[in-house]
């Protein structure tokens, strides 16, 4: 299999159509309509979500440890390095923040703290400042943003075996998921992880309409769950935000643009067997 084409569309402008970015009209059409090149900018695409996936955020502490570093349970030399990585790690200083806040919320957790040693205490200052953050960022949801709830888009027909699995239980954790609400479309594709037992990632995807990929770099997405800490992520520049290591449960999540803020309510994940 080869272009129907050749040498009407640069191969410059396939790479910049596969990141996203704004083509001609030609282009567009051209893999509309060419199974060579649509299948090539499909690789291309694959290839940087599995690179972005690897790549992301992989000099970050994991949860556990930032969890550990909030309670004082680090020893001296790792809980230094975790200062320092908080001073410049805006998405690590939120996860410290959310935790913060689900402490505040347990009286039991509270009432632990306040009797810890005060030499255990001494990342105070990162604490403030990670808190200051979180009230900003609400501060500023409340005086300037809309809420908006998406709308879970049902899968298209399937075979009749697979309909009639559907059909017996209409909320099964059916993958990948599509919510939309106004010109916003949040894809999501759960995965199996490598690292423990039942642990999934979860992989999404935001765009809107007539807006570039780039446009959704550094917005926080937020996935919470009743009784457990606020799990915070960014989306990359592809307009991709992953969760790694979660476990099956239903959970919400949030999408925090400057003035709107994007909720699914209810996330089922978990996977059919």
């Amino acid at each position: 299999m080869e272009c129907n084409t050749p040498g009407v569309i640069r191969d410059e402008e396939l790479l910049a159509f596969a990141a996203g970015e704004k083509v001609r009209p030609a282009v567009e059409a051209h893999v509309a309509g060419c199974q060579y090149c649509a299948a090539w900018v499909a690789e291309v695409r694959g290839l940087e979500r599995s690179l972005t996936k690897k790549l992301y955020r992989w000099d970050c502490p994991p949860n556990q440890i930032l969890g550990e570093y909030q309670m004082g349970l680090l020893s001296s030399d790792l809980e230094k390095a975790v200062q320092a990585h908080l001073k410049k790690c805006v998405l690590c200083a939120a996860e410290v923040a959310t935790f913060i806040e689900f402490m505040a919320n347990d009286p039991m957790l509270v009432e632990q703290v306040a009797v810890r040693p005060s030499s255990q205490n001494n990342h105070v200052g990162i604490k403030q400042q990670a808190q200051r953050a979180l009230e900003e960022l609400r501060e500023r949801t409340a005086a300037q943003g809309r809420r908006l709830v998406a709308t879970f888009v049902p899968p298209q027909p399937r075979l009749a075996i697979q309909r009639n699995v559907a059909n017996a239980n209409p909320e099964a954790a059916l993958w990948p998921r599509r919510y939309t609400v106004e010109d916003f479309s949040i894809s999501m594709q759960l995965e199996r992880g490598t690292d423990r037992g039942d642990a999934l990632q979860l992989i999404g995807l935001v765009t809107r309409k007539g807006a570039s990929l780039e446009a959704f770099r550094g917005v926080p997405v937020s996935l919470l769950s009743p009784g457990s800490p606020v799990d915070t992520q960014a989306v990359d520049e592809l307009g991709n935000f992953i969760f790694s290591s979660i476990s099956p449960a239903t959970y919400s999540l949030e999408l925090h643009l400057p003035d709107t803020t994007i909720v699914i309510e209810q996330l089922p994940v978990d996977l059919q067997d």
